[in-house]
């Protein structure tokens, strides 16, 4: 019979040859990707309420950043963000290789194909806003249907909403989300899709309270991940990311962190 033994001898004698003659067999990609392991290089959207965003310093904070830290940290892992730049800008960063994670971004299938996904972090509401005095009755998105919107540049709203509106509706795409709020009031769009918290942000933040309106039900609600590139050093460690997400979820974790970045938030706009 053989044992365990008998089956390794074998290659003791060239494990042997080899080491004499000062051949050294090269280490498999999974052991290099985790060698060279440590940290994931990230961005994301400066002005994305309460998701991603910046301080008045400057850092990037917000649900995602803390929740990706703190996943990340569970498994020996760090994150280190980049200076600030504009989404689409973002975005090529991470098809082209100079960016290993995008903190923030919607599902849909060309993406998923191309990237990796994180668990889910948090869920966004994404509502209807108008200038004060144009309202009109929403109950689906074919209400949209004959209206001028605007909508993030390079954003993409999901699967099913992105074909709708490429096949029905008409948007004009704006590099800043803030930017919608300002050109709805100047009469440049009939309307805007933004996060529901992100856009009372906007409004705040510019002093246009009572100016723009938010129509009363949420036109989708969106679920927030992670976009991960697939040949990033630590791409390896997504099984052990999302363990830690999925962990983070049920301890309340997750749930805690966005309480407290809506209580940032609010008294922001105070």
């Amino acid at each position: 019979m053989m044992t365990a033994r008998s089956m390794l001898s074998p290659l003791r004698p060239l494990t042997l040859v080899l080491f004499f003659f000062g051949i050294n067999l090269p280490l498999s990609p999974l052991v290099h990707a985790t060698e060279n392991c440590t940290s994931f290089s990230a961005n994301g959207i400066n002005n994305w309420y309460p998701f991603s965003y910046r301080t008045d310093k400057g850092e990037l904070t917000g649900i995602v950043i803390d929740g990706m830290r703190e996943a990340l940290a569970r498994i020996g892992l760090t994150m280190e963000v980049q200076d600030d730049r504009p989404w689409k800008r973002i975005l090529y960063d991470l098809e082209t290789g100079n960016l290993d994670i995008v903190l923030g971004a919607y599902w849909n299938s060309e993406r998923a194909l191309k990237y990796h996904y994180s668990e889910k972090i948090g869920t966004d509401d994404l509502n209807v806003f108008v200038k004060a005095g144009n309202e009109f009755p929403l109950s689906t998105p074919e209400d949209l249907i004959g209206r001028t919107g605007l909508r993030l540049l390079g954003g993409s709203l999901g699967d099913d909403f992105d074909h709708f509106a490429k096949e029905h509706l008409n948007f004009v795409q704006v590099p800043q989300s803030d930017n919608m709020i300002t050109m709805l009031v100047n009469d440049r769009a009939d309307y805007a899709v933004l996060g529901y918290v992100e856009g009372l942000q906007h409004i705040r933040d510019l002093g246009l309270k009572g100016q723009v309106s938010v129509l009363p039900e949420p036109i989708l609600s969106n679920a927030m991940y992670a976009l991960i590139n697939r040949e990033a050093n630590c791409a390896k460690r997504l099984r052990d990311l999302n363990e830690a997400l999925r962990a983070m979820q049920k301890e309340g974790v997750i749930e805690q962190i966005i309480t407290r970045h809506m209580g940032l938030i609010t008294s922001r706009a105070e």
